[in-house]
């Protein structure tokens, strides 16, 4: 799955739309909503990605530390991933699914 910018809105703007299908937001609070989800989204990136590397490759948490410093975008962060877990694209479209159930309140037993 891709963690490019583009496709980190594409998949937050949809999380609004389902999330307030039923509520017109207005333009403002439409992108305040925005900003505040995107940087929720990252950081839920980056703690299930921290999760992830270190038990693959304990050493490895350190190197993501580092990484993290630099204020990495998410294709820096998707390369430095697929260096420690075998399927990426895997682990990325699980995390999106966990961050959308959570966002959305939708219980396991609703998406299977």
């Amino acid at each position: 799955m891709d963690i490019s910018l583009p496709a980190i809105e594409a998949f937050v703007d949809t999380l609004i739309a389902e999330k307030f299908s039923a509520t017109p937001l207005d333009e403002a609070t439409r992108a305040d909503i925005k900003r505040e989800l995107t940087d929720r989204l990252n950081q839920y990136l980056t703690l299930r990605t921290i999760e992830m590397v270190s038990s693959a490759n304990p050493e490895a948490v350190t190197q993501l530390s580092d990484l993290i410093k630099t204020n990495p975008t998410p294709e820096q962060v998707n390369a430095f991933i697929s260096n420690y877990i075998k399927e990426p694209d895997i682990l990325v479209s699980q995390i999106f699914a966990d961050f959308r159930r959570l966002y959305l309140g939708v219980s396991e037993k609703q998406t299977h």
